[in-house]
């Protein structure tokens, strides 16, 4: 039986300014990891592009927003999947955690920061209304591969489990499991193929229009799961030379071969520096090497037969 999904992915973009630190001043600056030698987008900003993708083709469903929800888990798509927690009076509140484990997309390689500068233009300069300080301003940018990971809790979505609590005497124990909201399969898997089409089509990124600028896989590997886990999101990091390293490729293939998870490849060329090398590693694991566009067709189809 499909439990889970996990989709692991890179994707290279000339301008790595799509979710930028504060910054000082007149300078808007990256955020960085690894000795401040790396790029990444926070997790925050990855998820919030994924479900803006999703409600800009199913806004029909998403009843609430994030910071005000409904909590009706069996017809909004935005609580069911975002998760939410929604304060009552007095102590505590509801409080639902989300299927959809979600990663940053971290920079693989270390490059150096580059600044672009900007000028805005403004005729009330000429009337002396308007700071010349501010006419001028600094973008940080990086050109970079980045990997990032989402994670398909598929037996939870739609689905809010109670426990069931007998009294004895003075003492209350749990003594079971009560389903309060279980969608049906047709329904479970309408929303997880709408996350998979998310992902493929992912955008909404801050300054993503401007840059031009992607983070949607160009190469994936998809893993249909018999149980739920969060193993293997190092399939396919790079070293320092932009390259998979083969005996860590091999081992976490073993390691899914082990564990029954079946997976599918999604390429396209010029991404890494050994594609040749690392499509012969999938080649002995028989593992498909196909599009991008055709391993979530595969991943949709994995839904279907075990959802």
């Amino acid at each position: 039986m499909l439990k889970s999904l996990s989709l692991t992915w890179l994707s290279k973009a000339d301008l790595s300014n799509l979710n930028a630190g504060e910054g000082a001043g007149n300078v808007t600056e990256l955020k960085l990891y690894d000795e401040s030698t790396k790029p990444y987008a926070s997790g925050q900003a990855v998820r919030r592009a994924l479900f803006d993708t999703i409600q800009r083709e199913y806004e029909e469903h998403f009843h609430c927003t994030p910071e005000s929800p409904c909590t009706d888990v069996e017809k909004c798509w935005s609580c069911d999947l975002r998760g939410f927690l929604a304060p009552e009076e007095g102590a505590g509140g509801t409080r639902r955690w989300s299927p959809v484990k979600v990663s940053p997309a971290f920079g693989q390689l270390r490059r150096e920061i580059v600044s672009d500068l900007l000028t805005r233009h403004s005729d009330l300069a000429k009337e002396n209304r308007e700071s010349k300080d501010m006419r001028l301003a600094h973008v940080q940018m990086m050109d970079n591969i980045y990997r990032l990971s989402v994670i398909i809790d598929i037996l939870n979505i739609g689905k809010v489990r109670e426990p069931k609590i007998e009294k004895k005497q003075k003492k209350e124990q749990v003594v079971g499991w009560v389903d309060k909201v279980n969608i049906s399969k047709n329904e479970r898997v309408k929303r997880t193929k709408a996350l998979l089409d998310a992902i493929y089509h992912l955008s909404g990124f801050a300054k993503q229009a401007r840059s031009a600028a992607s983070l949607a896989p160009e190469i994936l590997v998809v893993a249909a799961k018999p149980t739920y886990n969060q193993r293997g999101q190092q399939v396919i990091d790079l070293n320092e030379q932009g390259a998979v390293p083969i005996d860590r490729l091999e081992t976490v293939l073993k390691e899914y071969e082990v564990t029954g998870d079946k997976l599918c490849v999604g390429w396209t060329p010029g991404i890494i520096q050994n594609e040749g090398a690392v499509q012969e590693i999938f080649g002995e694991f028989k593992i498909p090497v196909v599009t991008v566009a055709e391993a979530i067709q595969w991943a949709k189809e994995q839904v279907e037969k075990g959802a």
